[in-house]
């Protein structure tokens, strides 16, 4: 089974790992709720993948405007 991190804004593979299982404990899956699971983890046949954002698109972020703009807390 492939674990696959990926950004979710632009597609880019940031990282793989090849193992037998999915376990949410040892890679630190278990802290997020429900939604946020449905949210990060797509699961395709024997593919993981997690979405993230990449450190490009993480600085490309204007974070400051959307703080102004109330779209995070």
């Amino acid at each position: 089974m492939q674990l696959i991190y990926r950004c979710h804004e632009c597609g880019k593979i940031i990282d793989y790992l090849e193992t037998d299982t999915v376990d949410e404990y040892s890679l630190g899956l278990n802290i997020l709720t429900e939604q946020e699971k449905k949210d990060i983890i797509d699961r395709e046949e024997e593919k993981v993948y997690i979405n993230l954002t990449c450190d490009q698109c993480e600085n490309n972020y204007e974070w400051g405007q959307l703080s102004l703009n109330q779209q995070i807390h």
